[in-house]
């Protein structure tokens, strides 16, 4: 197994250049207990599935852990293991950062207002 990922080399540009809004390592917990975290009071994280690879390995948990679809994220990375909150206005400028240092990065989703969970998913529009 792989240790878990340091994001130090990765987030320090980004930081120093003032691009991020909020920085959320998901580790145990998956999305729903981390994402919420950064989150100001009266805001959700909207998650667009599909909008990055998942790995191959989380089907077989969820097939033969007999795990429904929304509980992989609750408890599960689902391989995605830094999420950053950024203003519209700055994503390019973070895109092309982490980018240049090669880093894989994928927009997965938006901040909203919250009306009930502070992290709700839905199917990506293509």
């Amino acid at each position: 197994m792989t240790p878990t990922r340091i994001y130090v080399d990765a987030l320090k540009p980004l930081l120093t250049e003032g691009l991020l809004a909020g920085i959320s390592h998901i580790t145990g917990g998956g999305f729903v207990e981390n994402i919420p975290r950064m989150l100001p009071e009266g805001l959700a994280a909207e998650i667009a599935l599909g909008t990055w690879p998942q790995l191959p390995i989380f089907d077989l948990i969820a097939a033969h852990g007999a795990i429904p679809h929304q509980e992989m994220f609750e408890i599960f990375n689902m391989g995605i293991g830094m999420v950053l909150a950024v203003a519209p206005e700055n994503v390019a400028a973070v895109m092309a950062l982490l980018s240049a240092n090669e880093e894989q990065a994928y927009r997965i989703g938006k901040v909203t207002k919250r009306n009930n969970e502070a992290v709700c998913f839905k199917e990506a529009v293509r």
